[in-house]
C-alpha cells in the first residue's frame, strides 16, 4: 500500500485538476458557470483546497489536465502550448513535495505532421511532465447542450488522421485520455482496439448522464463493457455530478450513485481505477474535497488496503508514468 510510514494514512494521487486565471489568460471555452463564479483557480487555490481532505487521505502527487477543450477552426483560439508553461510555472514550487504531471490539448485529426510538431512543443514547454494528451470529443447530434465547446464534428474518431494521431501517443508513449459520449464509444472502441500498447484513461466514467431517454444507460453500459475488455484501459471515478446531480446531498441518489461506482471497479478491477477530484469543476457544482473524498471512502470501507490504494492512488500512477 502506498502510505508514508503512518500506516493509517492513505496516498492520494489526484489525477485529474484543473487551473485556469480568466482575468489574465482568457479561455471562452470554459463557460458561463465558471466565468461568473470561479474565474481564477491558481495552484495556491488548488493546495488550499487539498489541504481539507480528511483524515487519513494525504495528497502526494497529481496530474493536470487540459482546460482549452476545442480549437474550432474560425472559432477562438487558445495557445495550448502557453498553457503548458503556465501550469508549469505554477506547480513547480511545490514539485519537490508533490510531484505532478500534465495532459495537455493537442487537436488529433490535424495533418500527422502538425500533430507530432505540437507534440514536440509540449513535450519541450513541459520540461519532462507532459504524461498524457486530451482532445475532448464530447458532440451530440440532437442536443446542442451536450457538444462541448469548439467540438465541431462527431466524425472526428472515424478520420485517417486521428489513427494516425494515435499511433504517435503510442511512438511518444504517451497516454490518451478519452473524453466522448456513451454514442460515440463504439466509434472510440474501432479505432482504439488497434493500439493495445497505449494506455487510454477514460475520463469521468464514461459520461453517463442524467435525465436521458432509457436508452442512454444501457447504451452506456454496453460501451463500458467494450473498453473494459481491453486491459490498455482505465477509467477515471470522477464528475459523478453529471450522472447524478445532488448525489452528495441526497441519500437516494448518494445509493444510487455508489452502486454506478462499485458496478465500475467490479467490471474494470481496482488496478484500472481510479479516484480523482476534478477540481475545481466540482467545487463549481458545489461539492467540496471532505463530502468527495468522504464519500469514496465510504463506499471502499470494505475494501482491503492493497485495492484502496489502486483507487487512490497507485493505479494513477501507473497509468500516467509518475515519478518523483
Amino acid at each position: 500500500m502506498s502510505t508514508s510510514s503512518d500506516q493509517q494514512t492513505i496516498a492520494i494521487c489526484d489525477p485529474h485538476f484543473h487551473l485556469w486565471d480568466l482575468p489574465n489568460r482568457p479561455n471562452p471555452n470554459l463557460g458561463a458557470a465558471v466565468e461568473e463564479r470561479l474565474p481564477t483557480y491558481l495552484a495556491s487555490d488548488y493546495h488550499a483546497d487539498m489541504k481539507t481532505l480528511p483524515a487519513p487521505f494525504r495528497l502526494e502527487s497529481r496530474v493536470h489536465v487540459e482546460t482549452v477543450v476545442g480549437q474550432m477552426e474560425g472559432g477562438g483560439v487558445v495557445d495550448t502550448v502557453s498553457e503548458t508553461q503556465w501550469v508549469c510555472a505554477q506547480l513547480q514550487p511545490t514539485a519537490a513535495a508533490c510531484p505532478f504531471g500534465l495532459v495537455a490539448y493537442v487537436h488529433l485529426a490535424r495533418a500527422p505532421e502538425q500533430t507530432e510538431q505540437v507534440i514536440q512543443q509540449h513535450l519541450e514547454a513541459s520540461a519532462g511532465r507532459l504524461r498524457g494528451i486530451r482532445m475532448i470529443l464530447n458532440h451530440h447530434p440532437q442536443n446542442p447542450a451536450l457538444t462541448w465547446a469548439q467540438v465541431e464534428s462527431g466524425e472526428l474518431l472515424r478520420t485517417d488522421n486521428f489513427r494516425q494521431s494515435m499511433a504517435l501517443l503510442d511512438r511518444h508513449d504517451l497516454a490518451f485520455d478519452l473524453s466522448c459520449h456513451p454514442h460515440q464509444v463504439a466509434d472510440a472502441v474501432a479505432v482504439l482496439s488497434g493500439f493495445p500498447s497505449l494506455r487510454v484513461i477514460i475520463n469521468h466514467i464514461g459520461f453517463l448522464h442524467e435525465g436521458e431517454d432509457d436508452a442512454h444507460e444501457p447504451l452506456w453500459r454496453e460501451g463500458m463493457r467494450a473498453l473494459a475488455a481491453m486491459p490498455n484501459v482505465y477509467i477515471k471515478l470522477s464528475m459523478l455530478w453529471f450522472a447524478c446531480e445532488g448525489y452528495h446531498e441526497d441519500e437516494a441518489k448518494g445509493a444510487k450513485m455508489r452502486g454506478i461506482v462499485l458496478e465500475l471497479i467490479d467490471l474494470f478491477g481496482c488496478d484500472r481505477c481510479m479516484f480523482a477530484s476534478n477540481f475545481p469543476v466540482d467545487k463549481v457544482m458545489g461539492i467540496t474535497i471532505p463530502e468527495l473524498y468522504r464519500g469514496f471512502m465510504r463506499w471502499t470501507e470494505d475494501r482491503p488496503s492493497a485495492e484502496r490504494s489502486a483507487l487512490f492512488h497507485d493505479t494513477a500512477v501507473k497509468a500516467y508514468r509518475l515519478t518523483p
